[in-house]
């Protein structure tokens, strides 16, 4: 057997800014230990440990905002097998996973008792056919579940809030937020032109169908339904295409990579919502579509194996609902659907200081706008930014 070990970590420090207000000073830290180990001319066998603690939040987090999740940590083990005939381009890749991500709301809060922690296992399958080297079309399924340990919905318990009105009858169930996960995608990329290429295009189509077998399906009159199907399930269709120009300039002393990125997305969902509090039902309430797209530049110079980079990108995106309505400041539903618009930019740098290290520093900024105006539970109009510096080692 032949063993090829593969180690990275990187230690990074920086401040995350919401909203005219900043964090304290916090620390980043991400491993990955994956060792190749070649079995013979055919298998390949390959254990992969991730793992990451994140004392400073980015501005491509969830939930946006900055306030719901102030420190995170996650773990994933996965153990990937590669099969390889010599005679054939084709490559088979059986795989199966498993994760745990914790998140803290408060900085007080016991690692491991986060209302939002969750766990996913799951099993994956992948063909890979290298066609031409490097460009190849790969083919693949998963299946993984989601769980919410420590989540536990406050209607199934008690079903009235202290005002004694109903609550969101879509949390009715206990283990709303699980989902049964089957994600389908195929994956090509193309030499621009065929014969002496200059470009490469990478074209992505992605489906997944998410299943919640513990939340109900509302009605009009805010009661879970009776029909068929009784709960919530979720279809999420994705394209995606991917352009790079990577050349050469300064008579070749500077290696320059240009890229732009489109992506457009579908959820259909069949779950509504029902405010209790104004009496007024929201149908259709997750269904949306996004689009986002923007260009990305990086260049490297010096030696080959360690060259000092530095890169550049702009993102922009909008999702646009279908049915959630908008609100004005005090909550009152008015005409309209609901749309974020998102700019992203952001920088990196990195320059070898030793054998395997890294100077490494980093900086994002967002931008967020919307046609909400309720902003009581959740900011839908923000301003973000974060910066890391630090270092990192490959081996």
């Amino acid at each position: 057997m032949e063993y090829i070990p593969l180690y990275n970590i990187s230690l990074l420090g920086g401040q995350y800014f919401f909203a005219g207000d900043r964090t304290k000073l916090n620390g980043n830290v991400n491993a990955r230990f994956a060792p190749v180990m070649k079995m013979n001319d055919e298998w390949t066998l390959l254990p992969i440990y991730r793992g990451s603690f994140r004392g400073t939040k980015a501005v491509t987090d969830a939930v946006g905002s900055g306030t719901l999740f102030s420190q995170g940590m996650d773990h994933r083990v996965a153990f990937t097998g590669v099969y390889s005939d010599p005679e054939s381009t084709w490559k088979l890749k059986p795989s199966v996973n498993y994760k745990y991500e914790f998140l803290k709301e408060t900085r007080d809060e016991t690692w491991g008792k986060g209302l939002f922690d969750y766990e996913t296992s799951g099993v994956s399958f992948e063909g890979e056919n290298v066609y031409m080297e490097p460009f190849s079309y790969r083919l693949g399924y998963d299946f993984y579940y989601v769980r919410f340990p420590n989540y536990v919905s406050l209607e199934s318990k008690s079903g009235v809030d202290p005002n004694g009105n109903a609550l969101n009858r879509e949390n009715a169930g206990t283990r709303v937020l699980d989902t049964f996960n089957h994600q389908f995608n195929a994956v090509v990329t193309l030499p621009v032109p065929t014969q002496d290429p200059k470009l490469s295009l990478e074209m992505g189509y992605r489906v997944l169908w998410q299943t919640f077998p513990d939340q109900p399906i509302i009605d009009e009159a805010g009661q879970p339904t009776n029909h068929d199907p009784a709960k919530r399930q979720d279809f999420t269709n994705s394209l995606s295409f991917n352009l790079g120009y990577p050349r050469k300039i300064m008579g070749g002393r500077v290696r320059m990579g240009n890229g732009f990125y489109t992506g457009f997305a579908y959820n259909g969902s069949n779950q509504n919502t029902y405010d209790a509090g104004q009496t007024h039902f929201v149908g259709d309430t997750y269904s949306y579509w996004s689009l986002s797209f923007g260009p990305n530049v990086n260049f490297a110079w010096g030696e080959e194996k360690r060259p000092i980079t530095a890169g550049a990108g702009l993102t922009f995106s909008r999702q646009q609902y279908f049915n959630r309505r908008i609100q004005d400041g005090s909550g009152v539903y008015l005409d309209g659907t609901l749309r974020q618009d998102r700019a992203i930019f952001g920088l990196s740098y990195g320059y070898p200081i030793a054998q395997n290290f890294r100077l490494s520093a980093q900086t994002n900024f967002l931008w967020a706008s919307s046609n909400m105006r309720y902003e009581k539970v959740y900011k839908y109009t923000y301003n973000a930014a974060t910066y890391l510096m630090g270092f990192t080692y490959d081996y």
